[in-house]
């Protein structure tokens, strides 16, 4: 005889609640499931539950946890049963709830069904979990009666809300081991601090820390952190420099920071910000042998040797306080680099790991997408972008384009931008402007046209390479602008300036590249009637002039500068150098 499986709001509010606390009691996350299972039937009209999960290797929907007080049994001999004989991967594919009447009686799942006639349940409720186990299977629980149960939509209202408390559960479960492993780590590398001191490394709370170093540091000091651009400072004693706002420092201060790398703590360093000539005693932050930052002393007086000692003390406590965003930086570099890595090679097949991936690093790679390249000249191999620079780089695109993730690949530093916006070219200029003081004048940067499907990252990178390989070939450097570059340009890569100038010297007429309108009108009109197979007609056409008009600026050309066009090896010179000029300054700085 069926019975209704319907509790009144009141009685399904205090189950929730009761569960909650239930719940709330677990330390990891497998506890967490088996305080589900019993607690779901402890608070409600259900006999039996269990957690299964969906092994697509093995092809198996395999139960981890249950609660079953009627059959108690030891899960750990027990395979599973053929996922196609279970309806574990059907919840799975829809997202759905699914509501068996009779799992007994239905014939669709034999798997189930055996297992229902012989442990004796009837109605079955399954409900795909948020989460996946360890290792990144997918998940259902499920409950079950011994009798025929009527579901109503507050019953199922009320399974779903149990299954959000539980992914709510082991999320934080998660997150908590993660922060916990972390904190383990900081522990391992600030044991040396003094207690003292690291009751001010709070983050979150830089205006405490900056009062706390007063007490260490002499009046009017300044710390530059390059991981994030960021200032720090006393504000009630401040440093002898016009600041707008701590979170952007003049680029002054960021070239003397960067220049600060590898002088011993308290180099003497002549400075000029905003026009204002200063001395100050700089010594350069470090963390695992990378460059984060510097910190200014300006000073009347050199310190004396209590004060250094209390100023090296600060030091290490500034060093730390930096060291959060810094390994948060490490970490999320690996990552990233394993990531694109991943991309750029075309290894897509399991997407869904790509995604993940990405999640983890907050960047969505169903957005649309562009490539910021940035090619940093090195005299010595060894050199790179430091990691304090690189920090700074991409957290200065991150709060201008948005979305982001970087990595060193190949010798070029390499940003994949979330362009949702379409808005990441007009920011092109200030982006530079805010880096420029960290990079050689000699850089090179280019972005690629935006990218729908990240197929397409693979020769976006490919471009990109090949724009700035013709661009350090000719030269350039800046924003360089992006072309289709095809086998042309990937020759002229490689070709030595000096023979290219003196090809164009010989072959086009100076008047024919002045930057002037009638130089320009020359030129098109000789590109175009050569392109199009010195085809008047046709020509005139994509010029948009009559016929006889072509046929007059040619003649004039060819009496004033000498040019042949009847001449199939003199046009096929003219057609390279007019595409060496067009290609030469498409590339500008």
């Amino acid at each position: 005889m069926p019975r209704s499986g319907h509790l009144n709001p009141a009685r399904h509010f205090r189950n929730i609640s009761s569960l909650a606390r239930f719940i709330d009691e677990s330390h990891d996350a497998d506890e967490t499931y088996q305080l589900l299972t019993q607690g779901v039937c402890q608070h409600s009209q259900w006999d039996l539950s269990s957690i299964q999960v969906l092994d697509l290797e093995a092809g198996l929907a395999i139960p981890i946890v249950r609660h079953d007080p009627f059959n108690p049994s030891d899960l750990a001999g027990f395979p599973g049963w053929d996922a196609r004989l279970s309806p574990v991967g059907k919840v799975l594919e829809n997202g759905e709830p699914l509501i068996l009447r009779d799992a007994a009686a239905q014939d669709e799942f034999p798997g189930f069904q055996a297992d229902a006639i012989r442990r004796k349940y009837h109605t079955t409720v399954i409900i795909p979990l948020e989460v996946r186990d360890v290792h990144r299977r997918q998940m259902v629980y499920s409950v079950a009666s011994r009798q025929l149960v009527d579901v109503d939509e507050t019953d199922l209202s009320f399974l779903q809300c149990v299954a959000e408390l539980a992914t709510i559960a082991v999320r934080k479960m998660r997150k908590l081991e993660q922060q916990q492993k972390q904190a383990q780590r900081l522990r391992a590398i600030l044991e040396h601090m003094t207690a003292s001191l690291t009751k001010t490394l709070d983050t979150e709370a830089a205006g405490t820390l900056a009062v706390g170093l007063s007490s260490l540091f002499p009046a009017g000091w300044l710390a530059v952190d390059l991981t994030s651009g960021r200032g720090l400072f006393d504000p009630d004693v401040p440093p002898p420099v016009a600041l707008a706002s701590p979170r952007r420092m003049p680029e002054e201060l960021i070239a003397a920071a960067l220049a600060a790398r590898g002088l011993a703590s308290g180099t003497e360093m002549d400075l000029t910000v905003a026009g204002n000539a200063l001395r100050a005693e700089v010594s350069p932050l470090q963390i695992d042998g990378s460059h984060v930052g510097a910190l200014f002393f300006f000073l009347d007086a050199p310190l004396s040797d209590h004060e250094r000692i209390a100023a090296q003390a600060g030091r290490l406590a500034l060093s730390s306080f930096i060291l959060r965003s810094f390994i948060d930086f490490k970490s999320c570099r690996v990552t990233a680099r394993r990531l694109m890595s991943r991309l750029f090679s075309g290894h897509w097949q399991d997407r869904e790991e790509l995604l993940d991936e990405a999640h983890r690093l907050d960047f969505d790679l169903d957005a649309p997408l562009r490539l910021l390249m940035l090619r940093v000249p090195q005299t010595d191999p060894t050199e790179g972008v430091d990691d304090g620079v690189h920090s700074f780089i991409l957290r200065t695109a991150q709060l201008l384009f948005g979305p982001a993730v970087s990595c060193l690949l190949d010798g070029n530093l390499i940003l994949l931008l979330d362009d949702s916006s379409s808005a990441a070219e007009t920011k092109q200029a200030m982006f530079l402007s805010r880096v420029r003081s960290l990079l050689p004048p000699q850089t090179g940067l280019v972005m690629s046209a935006q990218v729908q499907k990240i197929e397409q990252l693979k020769k976006a990178k490919e471009t990109c390479e090949a724009t700035l390989d013709v661009a350090q070939s000719m030269s350039a450097s800046g924003w360089v602008t992006p072309v289709n570059v095809g086998e042309f340009p990937a020759l002229m890569a490689s070709a030595e300036m000096p023979k290219v100038e003196a090809f164009l010297q010989n072959v086009l007429p100076e008047a024919l590249t002045a930057p002037a309108r009638k130089a320009e009108v020359a030129l098109r009109t000789i590109e175009t009637f050569l392109d199009t197979g010195r085809r008047y007609q046709e020509a005139a056409d994509r010029l948009d002039i009559h016929v006889s008009t072509l046929r007059y600026r040619l003649e004039q050309l060819s009496h004033q500068h000498g040019l042949n066009f009847d001449d199939s090896d003199k046009c096929f010179e003219l057609d390279l150098a007019i595409r060496l000029h067009r290609l030469r300054f498409s590339y500008g700085t």
